[in-house]
């Protein structure tokens, strides 16, 4: 029997920074699911919408839910139906749904930040990393049309998201001489 790829399940603070969602989701795209296989639910996607729109209320519904639409299309079979919140481990304090508390967590369940979560990424596959990062940088040029973007700009981005660890690896990688 093969092994099946961890689930990994999103929170709405993941979705919400556009870095960590582009990345964990080009990851997942681009890894096929051998790596880890993700799951959302309908109160992730609730929370982030929500909190995007109080972020940016002049923006217009289809820049908005065309994210949730984008991300739904690209991972169909990642939505978890059919649970309550007795389900869950041990559910979160309902102010704050992007956590389970410490004493919560079951030895079947890891709660990783978005930068520890690429770091686990990164020591399964650093090839699937560095193949996500060419991919960011070529759209990264193409969608600002400036062709002086570079893996720098793009590695500052994930320190601002909360992912100084996991950019400092990637800034490590692309020093040595194999880096890329």
């Amino acid at each position: 029997m093969i092994p099946s790829a961890p689930l990994v399940f999103l929170d709405a603070n993941i979705l919400y920074s556009r870095t960590l969602r582009d990345w964990i989701s080009l990851l997942a795209l681009e890894g096929d699911c051998a790596v880890f296989d993700l799951r959302y639910s309908e109160d992730v996607l609730a929370e982030w919408m929500y909190r995007l729109r109080r972020k940016r209320p002049e923006h217009s519904e289809q820049a908005i839910g065309g994210q949730r639409r984008r991300f739904v299309q690209a991972f169909p079979y990642g939505l978890v139906t059919g649970y309550s919140p007795n389900d869950v481990p041990c559910p979160p304090d309902p102010d704050d749904r992007r956590a389970f508390p410490p004493e919560c967590v079951r030895e079947s369940l890891s709660v990783r930040t978005g930068d520890e979560f690429l770091n686990w990424v990164a020591d399964r596959s650093m090839p699937l990393v560095m193949r996500t990062l060419v991919w960011q940088i070529d759209y990264y040029r193409r969608s600002l049309v400036a062709e002086d973007k570079d893996a720098a700009e793009l590695i500052a981005h994930l320190r601002k998201a909360g992912a100084p660890r996991f950019a400092d690896r990637l800034e490590n990688h692309l020093a040595e001489p194999s880096g890329r």
